[in-house]
């Protein structure tokens, strides 16, 4: 089930990355409700600079090699991310 999920958002990603050169330019309503589809595989941003959602996603992959809940590592790591951005934007 869980790689059923994971292939059909992949898809539902690739479909719409695909439609940009298609559509001169997405619907507003339609850019709202996919801007959260993918973003773990947008760990980059602008050329190969890291983006803090590579730190979380990272510390919630130790957390789930180590056998900890699900839970704790999806809260892990949007601390990490909140306190990365937190530290960035302050400086």
């Amino acid at each position: 089930m869980t790689w059923l999920l994971i292939g059909g958002l992949a898809l539902a990603t690739f479909a719409l990355r695909g439609t940009g050169p298609i559509l001169p330019r997405i619907p507003e309503a339609l850019a709202q409700r996919t801007t959260g589809l993918a973003p773990a595989l947008q760990l980059v941003s602008g050329g190969w600079h890291l983006d803090v959602k590579a730190a979380a996603a990272a510390v919630a992959a130790v957390l789930a090699a180590l056998r900890a809940p699900l839970l704790a590592s999806v809260i892990a790591g949007a601390a990490v991310a909140a306190g990365l951005r937190l530290l960035l934007h302050a400086a």
